[in-house]
């Protein structure tokens, strides 16, 4: 059974602005502080609320069923679920000043931790028989949807250097299916499943695995495997210093990638780099 997508949630600060009745004092002085912070709904307890907002854990208690919720447990793991899902309102943000250089400073760090975290996992394992399928492959197909994207874009160009028919799926305008149809076990396809994906991601996969498809999967390290069926996995740090994920972890393996693929026999025996090269210079492109 292919794993359900993340539920959609109703964010508090769309809870609280449907709210038609007059707040108390108490309660009024959290809705202020949750539609500021709503990551603090995810991070702090019902008693650090309180004590932040200058109210009461009584108050806490009655605003949030006032919101819809059945209690606090479940407006904060609905929010601890939203966060790990990668909504940016639930990110908790750094108070630093942005241009600040200590801003600079923990922005870096992150970057850092999340390159030495995701290498800390990579294994020949995955990336020597990933590579040597991406070789042997007669077409790659390069997929990415929303953040992930661009990841795609700049993969799927990479490899136009090294290997004949790569394409960047679905293309512009087209639905994936058509494309999708012609795929077979002589064929590969990257799949870029950062959060947050569109359900149809996983159902790419799936029917990658019904054709006897070899799929590359890399994804954050937040998700479970099991939401996206692959041949081979790899999880990426993507932890940002603010509100949204950081794609360096990401960049840096495709790179890995790319260039360990470059010194595969079967890649340059084509010497499609070396034509390219001198094609740019034949047009003047460069």
């Amino acid at each position: 059974m292919t794993p359900k997508p993340a539920k959609r949630f109703k964010p508090i600060d769309e809870r609280i602005e449907a709210l038609s009745e007059t707040l108390p004092d108490s309660e009024h002085k959290l809705a202020q502080l949750l539609t500021a912070q709503p990551a603090l709904l995810a991070t702090h307890s019902a008693t650090e609320l309180a004590a932040i907002a200058g109210s009461s854990k009584a108050a806490v208690t009655r605003f949030i069923q006032r919101v819809g919720y059945d209690g606090f447990a479940s407006a904060r793991r609905e929010a601890r679920e939203a966060q790990r899902w990668g909504a940016p309102g639930l990110q908790a943000a750094s108070d630093l000043p942005a241009a600040s250089e200590e801003a600079f400073g923990e922005h870096l760090r992150r970057d850092l931790q999340n390159l030495a975290r995701t290498f800390e996992k990579l294994t020949s394992g995955v990336v020597e028989p990933a590579i040597t399928s991406l070789a042997r492959a007669r077409r790659v197909g390069v997929v990415g949807y929303r953040n992930s994207h661009a990841l795609a874009q700049y993969f799927a160009r990479q490899l136009v250097l090294l290997k004949n028919h790569v394409a960047l799926l679905p293309q512009a305008g087209q639905t994936i299916g058509e494309d999708l149809a012609a795929f077979g076990p002589d064929d590969m396809l990257v799949i870029l499943a950062f959060r947050r994906r569109v359900p149809v991601v996983a159902e790419i996969a799936r029917h990658a695995k019904k054709a006897g498809v070899p799929v590359l999967v890399l994804m954050d390290a937040t998700t479970p495997a099991k939401e996206v069926d692959a041949t081979w996995r790899i999880a990426c740090e993507t932890s940002g210093s603010g509100r949204f994920d950081s794609y360096a972890a990401a960049m840096s393996v495709l790179n890995l990638l790319v260039s360990a693929l470059a010194n595969r026999p079967e890649v340059e025996a084509g010497n499609r780099l070396r034509a390219a090269e001198r094609l740019h210079e034949g047009l003047e492109e460069l």
